[in-house]
């Protein structure tokens, strides 16, 4: 095999039991990374299994495009049953840096992690040499400390995961931390300390073969050459705010053999301090959000790095800032009664005060440990009331409204999580655009190049016009395919797809590039890749639904994206969005027709082969694909 390594390790803990599982059959139909591990949950994970259960499944895959030099493949996915889910059920989150090629180098393609150890170990491979080891040393330590301790025994370039306090004490954002400072969401962080795997150590000498080395080197040069585009490398609410001259880029962001221009890289803070920010959100804590313009700029610089140390997720950490401050300003919550110092939110103080509360589930912070969505339950009826609608119990909805980018009302609820590279597609070819209409000739990404871009990777020029219901659900399709395929390939979704270019006649990306490296890296013909990406879509649809996903109802986007007008844009201003012809038009105020989005789900059901209304797979549509044994669960549901 090209491209993959053959081999996927299981590892029980209960027993320190390490066996071997065959990559191919499950290759040949689901290619790697997200598809594999969620094909591998369908087959292990039950219904009745919890997060916390040694039953559950922490998995780990790769993809074929990982360690073979392919630009920006460096991403692994990791799937289980996910303790943020509400309730808890499957989830995915993903991981990027240098673990995901080291694992390939070291001869397997992915981890599949079972049961519980009795006492904290972690697992070490070198090559076929695989053991688990005592971590009693390491445990109860923070993120970096881990990393130093792990670099003095194994060495520097040994690649490593690993979860902090929050991760052991079962708090439900934990992350998983990897080198690098690569991150996974999705609470999968806390399942590792469920299991008691403190760490995963790594260290390879091999690598993966190439079918065509020649025409991979070709395409890594047109990758680079075409991938030109709006450098977002100071994050969107440090510019909103207008305090982008804090950071300045002096280094490339440096994921295993990447050469693309990323959005995360090396930083310097207020002309004096400098380091790396990679996966976890850079701007959830902004000081002067809370109006404190006068604290230290170590502050913004430590936020991100005070929050991996712990393991706790970012955006989780910036719900529950933004809803306590708004709490604490409205008189519903006192320092008195949550033991937080919410006079001082903004500060430094308060930071490592609410980290440390919700890390070790000391006081109110054990509420917040269940995280924000479950904390509802807790707190008194006015602090829920003050839950904003962009609350999720993973990532943050709103980021890219339904009420403006109409195609998105499909693909928020149609995931177990808000997943960012799902709405990024969209997105960051708008921002270009955005970018554009304010400073015209600025990117070279007009009305007109959008609707081009439209065309060539969502199905229509009417895809284009953001603020219509024509052409959405090829358009939701579409993005959630290539969005499988990414994570299944091993793609890092802050370079691809390259939907627009600044080094094309026609400012068009390429659609088939994906495709043309599958092909080159793996010598399998890229024609049966579409079919892999439908196999995840019903892999994904039936192990939700036998989880107790409620279809269609479930499939709508939350009633107030029918009730309440879209408010204003970040800056306070409209929100323009593109329209028909050469219209900018302004989505502020809308609200989502009923009967329109009804028909677009209809429409996305039957472009899926799902019956339209029931919604759940018919099943030739299953047949077609070779999977046939999902449709116990859909008759079930029926």
């Amino acid at each position: 095999m090209h491209g993959w390594m053959g081999r996927i390790l299981h590892v029980d803990l209960n027993d320190a039991g390490i066996t071997e599982i065959p990559t191919q059959p499950y290759a040949e139909k689901y290619l790697g990374g997200r598809g594999i591990a969620s094909r591998l949950y369908w087959e292990s994970v039950t219904p009745q299994t919890r997060a916390f259960d040694p039953e559950n499944h922490l998995i780990f895959m790769t993809g074929p495009l990982v360690a073979t030099g392919a630009q920006a493949a460096t991403r692994m996915s990791v799937v289980g049953k996910s303790p943020m889910v509400y309730p808890s059920g499957y989830c995915y989150g993903n991981i990027g840096g240098f673990f995901g090629a080291e694992l390939k180098e070291a001869g397997y393609d992915g981890i599949v992690i079972t049961g519980r150890s009795p006492e904290p170990v972690y697992l070490y491979i070198n090559n076929d040499k695989v053991e688990l080891r005592d971590a009693s040393s390491l445990w109860g330590n923070g993120t970096y400390r881990v990393e130093e301790m792990l670099q003095e025994i194994h060495g520097e370039k040994a690649r490593f995961l690993t979860t902090g306090v929050a991760g052991e004490n079962l708090i439900r954002s934990a992350i998983i931390f990897g080198s690098h400072q690569s991150t996974a969401t999705g609470g999968f962080g806390a399942v590792m300390g469920s299991k008691k795997l403190k760490a995963i150590v790594v260290k390879g000498t091999g690598k993966p073969s190439v079918a065509d080395t020649d025409k991979l080197r070709e395409l890594n040069r047109y990758t680079i050459k075409i991938c030109q585009r709006v450098h977002l490398a100071i994050p969107p609410m440090i510019t909103a705010t207008q305090h982008g001259h804090l950071l300045e880029v002096i280094g490339k962001g440096g994921c295993d053999r990447c050469g693309i221009i990323c959005i995360r890289n090396l930083y310097r803070y207020g002309q004096r301090l400098e380091g790396y920010r990679r996966c976890q959100a850079m701007e959830y804590y902004l000081p002067w959000r809370y109006g404190l313009e006068d604290e230290p700029v170590d502050t913004l610089f430590d936020a991100p790095t005070l929050a991996n140390d712990y393991s706790i997720g970012t955006f989780e950490l910036q719900n529950i800032i933004d809803w306590l401050y708004d709490c604490y300003q409205a008189g519903v919550l006192t320092d008195k009664e949550t033991g937080l110092p919410l006079s001082k939110i903004g500060t430094r103080e308060f930071l490592e005060k609410l980290l440390h509360s919700i890390a070790y589930r000391e006081g109110f912070g054990g509420i917040l440990a269940e995280g924000l969505v479950r904390a509802g339950e807790k707190v008194s009826s006015r602090a829920r009331e003050m839950f904003v609608h962009s609350i999720a119990p993973i990532g943050q909805y709103e980021q890219a409204p339904p009420r403006a980018i109409v195609a998105h009302a499909l693909i928020y609820p149609m995931e177990p999580r808000v997943h960012q590279p799902l709405i990024h597609e969209i997105s960051f070819v708008n921002a270009a655009w955005s970018i554009n209409r304010m400073q015209p000739g600025s990117t070279n990404i007009t009305t007109k190049v959008f609707h081009d871009v439209a065309r060539a990777f969502w199905g229509s020029e009417s895809a284009g016009d953001l603020s219509s219901y024509e052409g959405k659900a090829l358009a939701a399709q579409k993005i959630q395919n290539r969005t499988y395929i990414k994570d299944s390939l091993g793609l890092c979704d802050f370079a691809w797809p390259i939907t627009y270019s600044f080094a094309t006649p026609d400012h068009v990306g390429d659609p088939d590039l994906e495709a043309k490296l599958f092909a080159a890296v793996t010598g399998v013909d890229a024609g049966e890749i579409p079919a892999c990406a439908e196999r995840v879509a019903n892999v994904q649809r039936a192990i939700m639904v036998r989880e107790g996903r409620r279809v269609p109802e479930d499939d709508f986007p939350p009633e107030y994206n029918f009730t309440e007008p879209l408010g204003s844009g970040a800056r306070g201003g409209q929100v323009m969005v593109p329209g028909p012809g050469d219209e900018a038009v302004d989505a502020t105020g809308n609200v989502l027709d009923r009967d329109k989005f009804s028909a677009m789900l209809r429409g996305y059901y039957r472009l899926r082969g799902w019956d339209e209304e029931t919604g759940l797979p018919r099943a030739d549509t299953l047949n077609k694909l070779g999977l046939e044994d999902l449709q116990s669960s859909f008759q079930t549901q029926g």
